[in-house]
């Protein structure tokens, strides 16, 4: 019985996610070598899905805007972080000015490597401050993979005080993607008080439900599309097997 209530819950979730799960993804194409093109084919197959927002380099935000009728989303100090302070506010009033609506932030993980952690402090804070000032959402992105657990959990908290929109977790472009233990590690480091992006080689619907499940609000991927059709799979077979009578 216990077992039967148990799987009731978890296809009722899986429903419940499953009935829109593009809301919950930030579709992105950022691979260095999208030129134009790929950014116009991107936001015509992308564009109408329902996605949260669309994601682009910063060099074709303005152009994204003029396309699409999705949010956009770009990329700053992308992918290492480790450029001057000054250099990430030139690009987010850059961005602001183009029409995107949110900016996803790369840390300066150097910074942490180091344990400056005033620095790290002050330059958060003033990359939240001045998104914010624009009528902009903020990610910072941490790059978990680059982290120890100590300073994934400290610095989580740092975002979390500034008032950040989101912590992401990865750029893709590290040396391994998101694992569970990194959403639950943030998440349980800041009481859930800020939403997570959970983003680094998430390519399928069973993926994508684990980290919205593990307290993600904001899933990054490549691969939206994909994942939706998979969606629509999963959520057939739940059907088909919830409604075959359970042997006695």
């Amino acid at each position: 019985m216990k077992y039967e209530v148990l799987s009731s819950h978890i296809v009722d979730r899986l429903f419940e996610l499953g009935s829109n799960i593009a809301k919950y993804i930030d579709q992105t194409l950022i691979k260095p070598d999208a030129d134009e093109k790929a950014i116009r084919k991107f936001i015509e197959t992308s564009d109408g899905c329902g996605f949260r927002s669309l994601v682009v380099p910063l060099i074709y935000s303005r152009l994204a805007v003029e396309l699409s009728r999705t949010p956009i989303t770009t990329i700053i100090a992308f992918p290492h972080g480790n450029i001057p302070l000054e250099s990430k506010l030139h690009q987010i009033d850059y961005a602001a000015s183009c029409g995107v609506k949110e900016v996803d932030v790369v840390a300066n993980i150097s910074l942490v490597k180091s344990g400056n952690w005033s620095a790290v402090r002050d330059e958060i804070s003033k990359l939240v401050e001045n998104a914010h000032s624009l009528g902009l959402g903020i990610k910072i992105i941490i790059e978990t993979p680059l982290l120890t657990p100590e300073e994934i959990a400290y610095i989580s908290k740092i975002i979390t005080e500034a008032g950040a929109d989101f912590i992401k977790t990865c750029t893709g472009f590290g040396p391994r993607g998101v694992t569970p233990s990194d959403v639950i590690l943030i998440y349980e480091s800041t009481r859930g008080k800020v939403k997570i992006k959970a983003s680094g080689g998430i390519r399928c619907a069973l993926d994508a439900i684990t980290y919205l499940l593990l307290g993600a609000s904001c899933i990054g991927t490549s691969s939206g599309i994909q994942i939706i059709r998979d969606m629509e799979t999963l959520r057939k077979i739940f059907r088909e097997t919830s409604a075959t009578p359970s042997s006695p």
